[in-house]
């Protein structure tokens, strides 16, 4: 819709125009609805660094400790990493550049130090002198004017003694000086805005004991449908899955709880700090959640499908979206009805494989997916399997009940900000349907926990199947494009037509 050349294959999530790459999204006629996303985005951001200077230093910290630890992955190192984001320029002088490299290094060093908690007192002074030492001398010349009168302090200093709550956007960006902002827009154009983002890690990969207790109710489930198999051809599936069950889950299901080693840890050796702060993470289930039987009296028991595409839909929004439910719920209440038919009609799903299947083919008619990250439904899919599995044996269905209140929660608050009349009375009700049905999977998850346990244990298998096919047709690729490289260097004309 911007080039006329193209097709499109995204969708802006913030004003719904398609386009078909960076450069059609960073174009003059889309720049209205780009520069602004980012500049609300980080102007917010500001905003929420400001509240106590408490906070403000906490993100610091991340953002500084964050830095450092990507400068460790990044070839060439803090400096690279700088050039990169454009904070230093090829063009200046060395010197300068340098220092502004070492300034960042020992600002990142010593927030690692405050961060870890057991901070070396010598080595905190000693960054210290030596930032005081780089720090030391007079202004340049040129930093006159308002930059020099905004040089005394930096720009936390400056937001911590204003009411920042009270402040509109346009006057916090009026607070920046000459620099700030033209640090600020050339980071915004060249897209290195994104890297001082923390990456947002789910709550939902947290399972008791690294997930060991995860693969002993798999193994118990399937172990149990072996028992009921009659034919021979039904026990080696069944055997199959408990091989391939156990398989993912012990690959997929402790991201959070590997050492530097890539072993498993135990209870014993968690830092109970961590477990409490992942537990916090977890959305607070809904107060008030009724009766099944108060909803329906007999319920069908496909709904534990319509559950697995509602969350896939849920799930894929909110990894997409990086976990922002609170500044970003117009943008995730109309991804997560336009991904997911349970919530925003009244399609019935017969097995796991379709309640997926339709998720997926919607994130590709929907322009959703980001051809830079492919494998973002296969994540979606392992997530379901996550939630459905719960946090431990004993709650299977807690997972299920924060998930779904966390969805119900943004709707309703997004319904509450539109009118009832006109198109916004429409989206209103729109929202207010999909909330309710949110309410009765609640309902049905807390009155059939049983059949959760079922439904995890097909997750898994699912998603291992498409793991298997998956890498299967990355083999077949791989083989086809290394014949095709040959068969070119060889010249073989008839070899090419055949592998095309």
């Amino acid at each position: 819709m911007l080039c006329k050349c193209k097709p499109s294959c995204y969708t802006c999530p913030r004003c719904n125009l398609r386009y078909c790459g960076l450069a059609c999204y960073q174009s003059p006629d889309h720049s209205v609805c780009s520069e602004e996303f980012y500049k609300e985005s980080v102007l917010r951001e500001l905003k929420e660094m400001g509240k106590t200077e408490s906070e403000g230093k906490k993100k610091m910290q991340e953002i500084l400790v964050g830095l450092r630890e990507k400068a460790e992955k990044t070839r060439g190192g803090m400096e690279s990493l700088l050039k990169e984001a454009g904070i230093v320029c090829d063009d200046v002088d060395e010197g300068e550049a340098t220092e502004k490299v070492r300034v960042v290094e020992l600002l990142s060093r010593l927030a690692e130090l405050q961060q870890s908690g057991e901070a070396s007192t010598p080595e905190i002074e000693a960054i210290l002198e030596k930032l005081e030492e780089i720090g030391g001398g007079e202004l340049p010349p040129e930093d006159t004017g308002e930059d020099a009168e905004m040089a005394d302090g930096d720009l936390a200093d400056r937001l911590t003694e204003l009411d920042i709550g009270k402040l509109s956007e346009e006057e916090l960006w009026e607070l920046l000086n000459g620099k700030e902002k033209e640090v600020f827009m050339g980071l915004m154009k060249g897209g290195a805005l994104g890297g001082f983002v923390p990456l947002w890690k789910p709550w939902w990969e947290e399972h008791e004991e690294g997930g060991r207790a995860l693969v002993e109710v798999l193994e118990e489930e399937v172990s149990r449908r072996e028992r009921e198999t009659s034919t021979a051809a039904g026990e080696q599936d069944v055997d199959n899955g408990v091989k391939s069950s156990r398989e993912v889950v012990e690959k997929h299901g402790t991201p959070a709880t590997k050492g530097k080693n890539g072993k498993r840890g135990n209870r014993k050796e968690t830092n109970k700090g961590k477990e409490r702060s992942a537990l916090q993470r977890v959305p607070p289930v809904s107060a008030k959640i009724p009766k099944l039987s108060s909803l329906c009296a007999n319920p069908s028991p496909l709904v534990c499908y319509g559950l697995v595409n509602a969350l896939f839909g849920y799930t894929f929004t909110v990894r997409l979206f990086n976990g922002d439910t609170d500044s970003l719920m117009f943008e995730i209440c109309d991804m997560v009805l336009a991904l997911s038919e349970a919530l925003n009609s009244s399609r019935v799903f017969n097995s796991v494989q379709e309640a997926l299947d339709s998720g997926e083919t919607l994130i590709l008619g929907g322009g959703y997916l980001d051809k830079e990250d492919p494998l973002a439904p296969a994540r979606a899919v392992e997530a379901v399997a996550h939630i459905v599995t719960g946090r431990d044996r004993e709650d299977a269905t807690g997972y299920c009940l924060a998930a779904l209140s966390q969805l119900r929660s943004v709707l309703s608050k997004t319904r509450s900000a539109l009118s009832k009349d006109g198109e916004e009375g429409a989206r209103r009700q729109k929202y207010f349907l999909a909330s309710k049905k949110c309410e009765f999977f609640q309902a049905w998850v807390l009155d059939d926990a049983n059949q959760i346990r079922r439904l995890a244990v097909e997750l898994w298998s699912e998603h291992s199947k498409r793991e298997s096919v998956r890498n299967s047709m990355q083999k077949a690729k791989t083989v086809v494009e290394e014949k095709l490289k040959k068969a070119k260097r060889r010249g073989d004309s008839k070899l090419i037509e055949e592998l095309i």
